[in-house]
């Protein structure tokens, strides 16, 4: 099971370093992140907030919620939320090998 506090914490480490080194103008102290630690564990966090948006989508969808209601809640247009359920379902089944054919009777 992902470690969701280590995911995090490895950007918050990066990203620290890299804010403190550029305001200071110099290396900062510490054990720095490397920038491919932290590209890995956000892709991972990524990966799971779109897996996880998908499923908030689909339940506020069977709920009764109307894509209006999700666009002005994802402050995205009605095509481009439609667009973005799709596309993640797309991504789910295709890439990642989930069997997401349920999902789509909301669309």
């Amino acid at each position: 099971m992902t470690n969701l506090a280590a995911l995090l914490a490895t950007w918050q480490q990066w990203n620290a370093h890299q804010v403190t080194t550029h305001v200071s103008g110099h290396e900062a102290e510490g054990p720095a992140v490397s920038a491919l630690d932290a590209l890995r564990d956000t892709a991972e966090l990524v990966e799971l907030l779109s897996g996880w948006q998908l499923q908030a989508v689909h339940a506020v969808r069977r709920e009764g919620a109307s894509w209006e209601q999700i666009a002005a809640t994802t402050r995205t247009t009605v095509e481009q939320a439609r667009a973005e359920y799709a596309a993640v379902l797309g991504c789910q089944e295709q890439v990642l090998g989930r069997n997401v054919s349920g999902y789509y009777e909301v669309l």
